[in-house]
């Protein structure tokens, strides 16, 4: 029992090290393009709504617990 309680302990602070240093993930949306392409005319395209047009989404843990970076991947100061 007290082995798996080290290891969760170390797969969490492993997890929380992880969204501190890569706090984006790629925009399911648009799948990371930063673009929405049209149903009807495909060749048009437009910013995705989703992202802002960057690709990058916030990590769920990122905005659990450091308050999230607005997609940007700079946690701002508190």
């Amino acid at each position: 029992m007290t082995a798996l309680i080290v290891i969760v302990l170390i797969a969490g602070t492993g997890y929380l090290i992880s969204v501190r240093i890569h706090p984006l993930k790629r925009c399911p949306a648009c799948k990371s393009t930063g673009r929405h392409f049209g149903s009807v005319y495909a060749y048009a395209h437009r910013r995705c709504r989703a992202c802002g047009g960057t690709g990058r989404k916030d990590r769920l843990g990122a905005k659990v617990f450091f308050g999230g970076t607005s997609n940007t991947g700079y946690f701002g100061p508190k």
